[in-house]
């Protein structure tokens, strides 16, 4: 159920006259892919009656959703920066908001809040407080956790995925996959992963099983994660060696390692949650920092389109306006073979080529030094010439000597 703010303060926005229901299927359709929409927000409140405790459990929840939306867009270096918003203030920055499983007694409150944020607000209240934040939302990302206990090491079983007890991929299968910019998915472990990939050939980065399955997920890329478990965790003692690699179309990029050591009274699966929730921060920590938005750094590129027909013109189009760091694309030319697009954007080439991966773009330089645009989910089509001519001038694809990249204004 989705309520619209139609007035300033939050307890007039508690009142029945003036919350607007709105149509939950669009709402939630068009939030699917929205970073500036934070769902499953658990809120508990007891109060004197039930009616104040569902207002005191909205401003909490409010509160939160706010905290996890700053921590999705903003480093973690850069927190000390984030301007302070009082409650009062905080509800101009939320556009509406849902409410599931919501029970009531007496007096307590129980409810999962989704909160859908104004991007325009948000960014003003970022940028004008200085602070660095990133929006360009990553393919999903595929995680095999791959599992090995005291028994390996004394020489008892293998490092395991799917057949028997792992309690790493438990851990990583009941972790919210698509809180941050980096959306991680863990496979569903049925017939068909099966025979796609075991532990070994996991561990060995085999590029056909690791593509196969990337495909099947949807995802851009594989994470390999192998936890080795010492010690006994029942007493408190286990040590956690984690070693983690990222594979682009099958090949090994960068790898983590990562140790860990149980402390007294952890429990068995908070200290693999821990451990789960180092890797996952480091990999949305590595993501925020390349993609972060340098407003001090606008320019604009022209662009030559290939096209095969109106549908790969607007599904360009369409790809286009969902890419943060461009400020503006304006159509130049238009005809059957090719589109000639001003595209004015934030930051350099190379990570506006990057940002435009994730939407499946490719950005590249032609032989005759012009920028040209192509879809990477199926084959270029062919073009004679640009639109320019065959005797037209190459474009510059971008200032001679940039400035250099200062922090987002």
């Amino acid at each position: 159920m989705w309520f619209r703010r139609t007035s300033g303060a939050l307890a007039a926005a508690l009142g029945v006259g003036l919350l607007v229901l709105l149509s939950g299927g669009d709402a939630r359709a068009q939030g699917a892919s929205d970073i500036y929409t934070v769902r499953d927000v658990a809120v508990d409140e007891t109060a004197a009656t039930a009616a104040e405790a569902r207002q005191t459990a909205l401003a909490v929840g409010q509160r939160r959703a706010f905290r996890r939306l700053m921590d999705r867009l903003v480093p973690e270096d850069q927190h000390p920066l984030i301007p302070e918003v009082d409650a009062n203030t905080l509800q101009y920055y939320v556009r509406d908001f849902s409410v599931d499983n919501e029970r009531t007694s007496a007096v307590r409150y129980l409810a999962d809040l989704t909160f859908r944020f104004n991007p325009e607000e948000v960014r003003s209240l970022l940028r004008n407080g200085g602070v660095p934040f990133a929006e360009t939302r990553s393919k999903p990302v595929l995680v095999l956790p791959v599992f090995s206990g005291p028994a390996v090491e004394q020489g008892g079983s293998e490092a395991t995925l799917w057949l028997d007890a792992n309690p790493w991929r438990d851990v990583w299968a009941q972790r919210p996959g698509d809180d941050g910019l980096v959306p991680l998915t863990v496979p569903l472990g049925d017939l068909d992963d099966i025979a796609a990939i075991d532990a070994e050939r996991a561990l060995a980065g085999d590029p056909q099983a690791l593509r196969a399955m990337a495909e099947r997920y949807g995802a851009g890329d594989v994470l390999v994660t192998a936890a080795s478990l010492s010690g006994d965790p029942e007493a408190g003692s286990a040590v956690l060696q984690v070693e983690t690699k990222r594979y682009v179309d099958g090949s090994p990029g960068a790898t983590r390692r990562d140790k860990l050591v149980q402390v007294g009274g952890e429990p068995y699966e908070g200290f693999l949650e821990r451990a789960a929730a180092r890797v996952d921060n480091a990999i949305q920590e590595e993501w925020k920092q390349q993609y972060l938005l340098q407003f001090g750094n606008q320019r604009s590129i022209l662009v030559f389109v290939p096209l095969g027909g109106l549908d790969d013109w607007l599904t360009v189009r369409r790809r286009l306006e969902g890419v943060p760091a461009i400020q503006q694309s304006t159509l130049s030319a238009l005809s059957r073979k090719e589109a000639q697009l001003e595209i004015s954007f934030v930051g350099d080439e190379q990570r506006l080529t990057r940002a435009l991966a994730q939407r499946d773009l490719f950005l590249a330089l032609r032989p005759d030094s012009n920028w040209e645009l192509t879809r990477t989910d199926r084959p270029r089509p062919a073009v004679s010439q640009p639109l320019g001519g065959a005797g037209a001038s190459p474009l510059s694809p971008s200032p001679l000597s940039p400035a250099p990249s200062p922090a987002p204004q």
